[in-house]
């Protein structure tokens, strides 16, 4: 029989341990009971963090991309991993992991770390920030990610023609790219500006100085930075299905 006060009964539970799923559900007032349901996931994810069933996804997944990726390790593999930054990048991983939504998510931040510990060229010297890329990207959502991948889509070949004393005519020149690419994804200009904004206070997207005669006033142009670009080399990277890596 359902009880009046689903809310005590979940007080009263919680305070004895005797959360049973269906049998509180019954005592609560049936599955369809809001309250309880509420109750139930919250103490679903409760008890992952317990169990640490993301942290242990997050080893294996580095682990993993660590053994696909051995053909390429540099020949002082074993002191890079020595160093204080791999170290620090792996305990973010795991403070990251233990908040992230499922363990699919903590595997991907996993697999980014692990492609993120061997930078070269350019790049090489990211590695000591990868602590930085796994914190930030974890505190990305679908639109930041989504917005992140439109702009490098866009401005992209850009990093490899345009020099510094060119660059911000060069990135404005694509304007007219940046938003047929917004009417094609479906992207709203307000909500555009808006997530690149906050792509922006991650260091992840830049706005371009404006020319009225190419934009209309209202509306501002972002690009993506490098450190943004090499993100995506991350991502895409960690994203790759494993047949294709190997």
């Amino acid at each position: 029989m359902a009880i009046d006060d689903p809310l005590e009964k979940i007080r009263d539970l919680v305070k004895s341990q005797g959360f049973d799923g269906m049998g509180a559900a019954l005592q609560v007032g049936g599955m369809a009971s809001p309250v309880f349901k509420a109750f139930s996931v919250a103490k679903g994810i409760a008890d992952s963090f317990q169990r640490g069933e993301n942290i242990t996804a997050a080893i294996l997944a580095l682990c993993d991309e660590f053994q696909r990726m051995q053909s390429s390790f540099p020949n002082d593999v074993a002191n890079t991993l020595d160093e204080p930054w791999f170290k620090r990048a792996v305990k973010v991983l795991m403070i990251e992991a233990i908040s992230a939504e499922d363990e699919k998510r903590a595997q991907l931040l996993a697999r980014v770390a692990a492609h993120g510990s061997f930078p070269t060229g350019q790049d090489a010297h990211r590695q000591e920030d990868l602590a930085t890329y796994i914190h930030d990207l974890a505190r990305l959502g679908t639109d930041d990610i989504r917005m992140l991948r439109l702009l490098g889509n866009v401005y992209t070949r850009d990093f490899t023609s345009a020099s510094r004393g060119v660059e911000s005519g060069t990135f404005r020149g694509q304007f007219d790219k940046y938003r047929q690419a917004l009417v094609e994804q479906k992207i709203d200009t307000d909500d555009a500006m808006a997530v690149c904004a906050r792509l922006a206070g991650f260091g992840l997207a830049l706005e371009v100085p404006r020319m009225e005669t190419q934009q209309g006033p209202d509306e501002l142009l972002f690009r993506p930075t490098r450190r943004g670009i090499y993100l995506l080399s991350l991502l895409e990277a960690a994203e790759t299905p494993i047949t294709e890596q190997n």
